[in-house]
């Protein structure tokens, strides 16, 4: 009874927090960062209202939605939250599969990360602070974003991001791992459908290189930025096991990690109070980290 009151409480809390946000932040929406093949693709402004003395560290936020759905507007409860914290995040938009394949929602992000460094003087971003926080197809995008660069051939602006905070995302593609990760779990057929969307082709040893390129696992190195990683102990879209291999190879690699398991989380918030209070608690303690790698 006292752990259902507490979690009630912590609820209202971030609903407070949220509400308030308006206030104190500046919102600029649908500024177009990127052209591709006739796309324009477009990104949201979240900006504090106080002028700061010095250039704020920014973070890039993107959606789920297995790369094929969604809106940057989903990220707008997050994105807020992190603007009132002091830092101007960016939501971002991103080409769909089956429509587009991989790797074209890679380099969405990654222009949409050098669009920041080359407006940085305009929005008072320091371009050598920039994080990036996803949400399942998201963290995926993300993630790939902490280990793996990019300069455009015309500037030679670098795209890699100086720390990660991935929400229950694939980090192993490969359609076999993921199958035989996920199961019996009813969500086997749609994660299928959506990974072979996504690659724009079937798995085979002849395409695995093309699986392995496009997942974050097999890009890991030394140098690579810190990582927090939050996922749902019973996910049956993404298994728990892709966040505990990922993990587990980064720290092999000597790269900081930290890994919050959520007990009794699946894939969706659709949830009790109680398991919404632990998803709560490790996001807060994720802007902690946060702060610790961008304000610090």
């Amino acid at each position: 009874m006292i752990r259902g009151f507490l979690s009630t409480i912590f609820v209202i809390h971030i609903g407070i927090l949220w509400i308030g946000c308006g206030r104190s932040v500046i919102t600029k929406s649908d500024i177009v960062y990127h052209r591709v093949e006739g796309v324009e693709l477009s990104l949201d402004l979240y900006l504090p209202r106080r002028q700061p003395t010095t250039p704020r560290p920014s973070v890039l936020v993107v959606h789920g939605g297995g790369w094929r759905q969604g809106n940057k507007v989903n990220m707008e409860r997050v994105a807020m939250m992190l603007a009132k914290r002091g830092y101007v995040a960016v939501s971002v938009s991103h080409r769909f599969a089956p429509d587009w394949s991989f790797p074209a929602q890679l380099e969405d992000v990654q222009a949409a990360v050098r669009w920041v460094r080359r407006h940085a003087d305009e929005y008072n971003i320091d371009a050598t602070k920039i994080g990036g926080l996803g949400v399942s197809s998201g963290a995926h995008l993300v993630s790939l974003l902490g280990v793996v660069d990019s300069a455009n051939s015309k500037d030679q602006i670098s795209s890699k991001i100086q720390c990660v905070v991935d929400l229950a995302g694939p980090a192993d593609l490969r359609l076999p791992i993921c199958l035989d990760q996920l199961g019996d779990s009813p969500a086997a057929k749609q994660a299928e459908a959506w990974l072979i969307d996504f690659m724009g082709m079937p798995y085979s040893k002849s395409t695995d290189s093309q699986w392995r390129d496009a997942s974050p696992r097999f890009h890991i190195s030394a140098d690579d930025p810190p990582f927090f990683i939050i996922h749902g102990a019973e996910d049956q879209l993404v298994p728990i096991l892709q966040s505990k291999d990922f993990a587990q190879a980064l720290r092999e690699k000597g790269v900081e990690v930290n890994l919050r398991i959520v007990k009794g989380l699946e894939h969706s918030l659709d949830t009790n109070l109680i398991i919404l209070y632990r998803f709560w608690r490790s996001v807060w303690a994720s802007f902690k980290f946060l702060d610790k790698h961008l304000k610090n």
